[in-house]
């Protein structure tokens, strides 16, 4: 989750030959344990940057140590160009193959963890050669079981793979598409970006292990849980932000800056339009009338002086793509600023990675209106704020920075659990080829 969504490649620590690690339950007789986890409860392990083999060994210590099983996990970004059924496209980019794609999240498991953390309905099409597509991207492309994906891999070849079946969303944890680490090989995505950790493992042990070792106070560090509480600043995932903003192709030069397909941004993208405190900027048609509903209370609550509207006219603004590339490679992801999703503004003040220095009040504000900030991004961003498409303000979630207070108020009161209750299994796989943007 991430961000899927949205944690970056690196190499795989440990030994190559072996990605996974059985460890076997407790043995002899007496009391049963205690606060021993559902079978589907599921922990995901990542940093900021390159995954680090010290983090990735210190997280699959700890699941041995509570009774389950580490294994090294691949989120990635790649570009699909076209889907065809029987040799005929039903889905396609314009222009020539690798030129241009439609962007596409993956998430790539060692096949065994498949079936504990999606499935056998899901393992069991993987394990034959296919691959399983979530329900949205499915709808978008017209793609049903049978069809044949066309991805453009790491070396800039066409490396073709099969529909077995498409899964509900929340089956697959919100991602687009789920394959082995074996086929991920085939498409030159090979470096973990995660540990996920299964099992009969005990949660209290595994918090335990995992605060032992330093991975749950280190804010670099992030550790997600199945049965956590809502992140009331985690970000859509990429199936979800094409289905609302519209899904674009797009094609990145030589020089790696990113055109759009001209029909997408003519439908989506106006030009600079003023907004209440005065901030001038060119946002996605979808997100207009919530972005300028936050901003007008943002000004009815006396609170316009806390934006720097004359930097976000300049620095800031929504619409901007960007393409992270992967080390040389055509994998990659593209920037939330893509699809005019997001607002950036007060950039000097809240440079990324820097702690955040947004007015808290203006933060509950825009996560009223459908907003998250970015200022609890694992890379802090706090000029950054995403529309997400639902009211953020009352989930109750220990947040570094402007935690949510009760009832949805914009104003300071001491923390105490109130709010709507969920967890954050269905999303747990949705920023997978999305963190590397860092917005």
């Amino acid at each position: 989750m991430l961000v899927v969504a949205s944690a970056l490649w690196a190499a795989t620590p440990g030994s190559a030959a072996s990605p996974e690690i059985l460890i076997a339950g407790p043995g002899g007789g007496g009391a049963p344990a205690v606060n021993i986890t559902a079978p589907g409860d599921l922990v995901s392990v990542y940093n900021f940057g390159l995954l680090q083999p010290a983090i990735a060994d210190a997280a699959i210590s700890a699941a041995a140590e509570a009774g389950g099983w580490g294994v090294l996990g691949r989120g990635f970004g790649i570009g699909l160009f076209r889907v065809t059924r029987g040799g005929v496209p039903i889905h396609a980019a314009p222009g020539p193959a690798g030129m241009w794609v439609f962007p596409m999240s993956v998430t790539a498991l060692p096949l065994d963890s498949i079936g504990v953390a999606m499935g056998r309905d899901v393992s069991s099409f993987i394990s034959s050669g296919m691959v399983v597509m979530g329900g949205t991207s499915a709808s978008l492309t017209g793609a049903q079981a049978g069809d044949v994906l066309e991805l453009i891999a790491a070396d800039g070849s066409t490396v073709a793979l099969t529909v077995g079946r498409v899964a509900p969303d929340a089956e697959v944890g919100g991602t687009e598409i789920v394959m082995s680490t074996a086929q991920a090989d085939a498409l030159g995505a090979t470096l973990a970006t995660s540990v996920l950790i299964y099992g009969q493992f005990d949660r209290t042990r595994l918090d335990a292990g995992l605060a032992a070792r330093g991975l749950s106070s280190d804010p670099k560090i992030r550790v997600r849980r199945s049965w956590d509480p809502f992140d009331p600043d985690s970000t859509l995932g990429l199936a979800k932000t094409k289905k609302a903003l519209g899904e674009l192709a797009y094609h990145v030069t030589s020089g790696d800056g990113v055109l759009v397909d001209g029909a997408w941004q003519a439908a989506y993208i106006p030009n600079r339009q003023p907004y209440p405190t005065g901030i001038d900027a060119a946002c996605n048609n979808s997100i207009k009338s919530d972005l300028a509903a936050a901003l007008q209370e943002v000004v009815d609550s006396g609170l316009a002086g806390y934006i720097d509207v004359a930097n976000a006219n300049t620095f800031g603004g929504c619409f901007g793509p960007r393409f992270t590339r992967i080390f040389g490679t055509q994998l990659g992801t593209l920037s939330r600023h893509t699809w005019g999703q997001a607002l950036d503004t007060n950039t000097v003040a809240n440079c990324q990675g820097c702690v955040p220095k947004m007015d808290c009040r203006i933060v509950r504000i825009f996560r009223k209106h459908n907003f998250a900030w970015g200022g609890n991004f694992i890379f802090p961003d706090g000029m950054h704020f995403e529309w997400v498409g639902d009211p953020r303000n009352t989930y109750q979630y220990p947040s570094r920075y402007c935690p949510n207070v009760p009832s949805g108020g914009i104003e300071s009161v001491p923390w105490q659990t109130w709010g709507i209750s969920r967890d954050s299994r269905a999303d747990l796989f949705a920023d997978d080829g999305w963190a590397l943007s860092g917005d």
